[in-house]
């Protein structure tokens, strides 16, 4: 099963597949790109921050149908940096829809 996002973000208009429910390696990824963004502390740059989610947000991404000149299957050395305004946006909505994902999984009750 998959879950189909619509970006809300003008110049890359179009739509994310997410995969859902996440894997343990998915999770797993997304978790230790926390990790990695708690470890670079209180004066690292937005774009440092954001670069360091993106390996967890992309292990949880079945397949990208963006428009604007976003790359057809991006990967950490490819994806964009530029235009930083709607790029980051692109990225905090990523962030914030993998992470809701992620904490739906959270819910599950154990026994």
């Amino acid at each position: 099963m998959s879950k189909v996002i619509t970006s809300p973000v003008k110049r890359y208009s179009g739509t994310v597949t997410l995969h859902d429910p996440l894997t343990f390696p998915q999770s797993i990824a997304f978790e230790d790109a926390l990790e990695s963004v708690r470890a670079l502390g209180d004066t690292a740059t937005l774009s440092k921050i954001r670069y360091a989610f993106l390996p967890g947000v992309l292990a949880c991404v079945e397949s990208w149908s963006l428009n604007g000149g976003f790359p057809e299957r991006p990967a950490l050395d490819t994806f964009p940096s530029t235009p930083k305004a709607p790029i980051g946006e692109l990225i905090e909505w990523l962030i914030a829809e993998v992470s809701a994902l992620y904490r739906d999984s959270e819910d599950v009750p154990l026994a």
